[in-house]
């Protein structure tokens, strides 16, 4: 099956915050699709292995580093960012396997006792070929990662929540003549570091710390070589260690819960002039703390890739699921979220991307017997952004991108508007 590659403006289901999905496999993907020979790094090559080290630097200016209703006073900050970054790949003719390494150094100018983090991520990959129509593939991830202050789970966090994410998954892959399987399960591990408010006192954000596990099983039939259609299940299970403070102060919940994600779906591939997959299902929560009732909806996701020439490509997602939240007296948020952005080719060595998301965070299952909660609360978030590269070589190229995010809620004094400029020149082999 082949792969929609791109950019997408996503939502970080931890802050339930927009941010720019980077992600260096599709960038370098959507590049060498995009980008002529001449412009694509070689690698350094050792072995079976090919090396592509990069670093960019960024400056960013951003209106409003703590995301904060203009009512309440807004600081803005020029940020430097620093971002060595290692892609490391086999090619083997059987079996594979592949490293990632990618981070995000800042130093900001205003207020860097405050605001500075230091973001990891790591990423190991592999893939084991049994037979031509069997193979196991599965995957190691450490990462150390900041939650913004916008967050509404740490509303009062005098800096950025830091948090270590760890996921282990392991899937086996079998085709049988024109049928698919696909099983396997995800293992994650969230630990958060307690972080000072703006009160003083400290907010226990450790009592978030907790397993997610999600085994899956997922059966496709090929009804033409152009089409596949699917049903996939997944089962959710979140054990919290402790129960969870409200904003890391307030409330104490049992928040540990148990559910399920079925869908059904059709994958196609038009001559590579529409590719996609869609799917509609429903999704489900149960908490183990009695005064949270049950999350429940309908779910799916839509994913396009539409290439109307061979210099623009449109792509579009739409997708639907449950996030956690430690807002007292709430169960957990339906998040829904739609983006659609056009990369386009206007010469050989410049590269544009416009697009822009929009999200709704809606919290559900509120526990009637706290008196704070009495207005349900729903964010409506939006992004867009416009970027444009410029490649000098095959190891130098800048680009330069412009982000405007807005928060409305029905929450007082939780709105936000922020710009961020940012210009980046990066070197890579």
């Amino acid at each position: 099956m082949k792969k929609i590659i791109g950019v997408f403006f996503i939502f970080n289901t931890l802050g339930a915050l927009p941010v720019w999905a980077y992600q260096s496999e599709d960038d370098a993907d959507f590049f060498k699709e995009r980008a002529s020979e001449a412009y694509i790094p070689n690698g350094i090559r050792s072995g079976s292995f090919l090396y592509h080290p990069s670093m960019d630097v960024t400056n960013e200016y951003n209106s409003n580093i703590y995301m904060r209703d203009k009512t309440l006073g807004v600081t803005n900050s020029y940020i430097a960012h620093y971002k060595p970054s290692l892609d490391v790949r086999s090619d083997w003719t059987r079996h594979a396997l592949k490293f990632n390494l990618n981070t995000d150094i800042t130093q900001y100018a205003s207020f860097p006792e405050q605001s500075n983090y230091h973001d990891i991520m790591t990423n190991l990959e592999g893939k084991l070929d049994l037979t031509r129509d069997s193979f196991f593939s599965g995957g190691i991830t450490y990462n150390n990662l900041h939650e913004n202050r916008g967050s509404p789970d740490q509303i009062s966090g005098i800096g950025p929540t830091f948090y270590t994410l760890k996921v282990i998954d392991s899937f086996y892959n079998q085709k049988f003549n024109r049928f698919d399987l696909k099983t396997g399960m995800d293992t994650s591990r969230y630990d958060y570091q307690d972080v000072a408010s703006i009160s003083g006192n400290t907010l226990q954000m450790s009592s978030r710390n907790r397993w997610e596990y999600k085994p899956m099983l997922r059966l496709g039939y090929e009804i033409q070589p152009q089409y596949e259609a699917f049903a996939k299940f997944e089962y959710k299970k979140v054990s919290y260690d402790t129960d969870v403070l409200s904003n890391g102060s307030g409330l104490a919940y049992n928040r540990s819960s148990n559910g399920y994600n079925a869908t059904t779906g059709l994958f196609f591939d038009l001559t590579d002039l529409l590719t996609g997959d869609v799917s509609l299902g429903y999704v489900q929560r149960s908490y183990d703390d009695a005064r949270l009732s049950k999350v429940s909806g309908v779910n799916g996701f839509l994913n396009l890739k539409y290439r109307p020439t061979k210099l623009t490509t449109v792509l579009a997602r739409i997708g639907r699921d449950i996030v956690e939240t430690t807002q007292q007296g709430v169960s957990g948020a339906l998040s829904t979220t739609a983006g659609v952005s056009v990369e386009h080719e206007l010469l050989r060595n410049i590269l544009l991307k416009i697009g822009s998301n929009v999200g709704q965070m809606s919290y559900q299952g509120y526990d009637n017997s706290t008196t704070t909660n009495n207005l349900n609360r729903s964010d409506l978030y939006y992004l867009s952004t416009a970027s444009v590269k410029y490649f000098l070589n095959r190891n130098l190229s800048t680009d330069l991108a412009y982000s405007y995010s807005t928060r409305d809620s029905n929450y007082v004094n939780s709105n936000y508007v922020v710009n961020q400029l940012m210009l980046n020149l990066r070197g890579q082999f």
